[in-house]
């Protein structure tokens, strides 16, 4: 991982533990960190708030390390429940993502403690970040679920990611079940 984002990553969780916000790393450093080590470029976290605790956070980083990216950042979170931030020393871009639904809060708290430069991260468990990552559907996800199986696969809990599948394709409209047999089949 490189230094810049280690910086930020250490400066978000700073700014996360100083409001007491429960919260698990996701995206691409999470998916480096369960399955193959990738090129990223920014952080992404959940975090279990309010969008009225999220919009006093952004409202309060004045002199912080972080700005909102966008001067509307209320209309933002409020729409897309997603405070997104810029480091200001490095530029690097950070997503939070408000967790308000079952699932991401279940996100956060299944995350598990991983040690990066002697410090303690909560990143999300296996099983929820290749959820997350068939959720997104991108091509850049896709190569994170490869990767996730790769590493991980002989200890996923299958059982756990097919029960959840199931709710959320429910949800989604998405055939969640069937890209998990496959999954846990090859």
């Amino acid at each position: 991982m490189k230094q810049t984002l280690k910086t930020v990553l250490l400066d978000t969780v700073d700014l996360l533990e100083s409001r007491s916000f429960p919260h698990a790393l996701v995206g691409g450093l999470a998916a480096s960190i369960r399955g193959r080590t990738r090129v990223t470029e920014d952080v992404d976290f959940v975090v279990v708030c309010s969008v009225d605790q999220a919009v006093a956070l952004a409202e309060s980083l004045e002199g912080q390390a972080f700005t909102p990216l966008f001067p509307e950042f209320e209309q933002v979170i409020r729409r897309s429940f997603i405070l997104p931030l810029q480091h200001q020393d490095t530029g690097v871009a950070v997503d939070l993502a408000i967790g308000v639904s079952g699932f991401e809060k279940q996100v956060v708290s299944r995350a598990t403690d991983v040690t990066i430069d002697n410090r303690l991260f909560a990143v999300a468990a296996p099983e929820d970040l290749l959820l997350m990552k068939i959720l997104a559907g991108r091509p850049q996800d896709d190569q994170d679920v490869k990767g996730i199986v790769s590493v991980e696969g002989a200890s996923l809990d299958w059982d756990y990611c097919l029960k959840v599948a199931a709710r959320l394709e429910q949800a989604v409209g998405i055939d969640m079940v069937g890209r998990i047999r496959k999954l846990k089949d090859n």
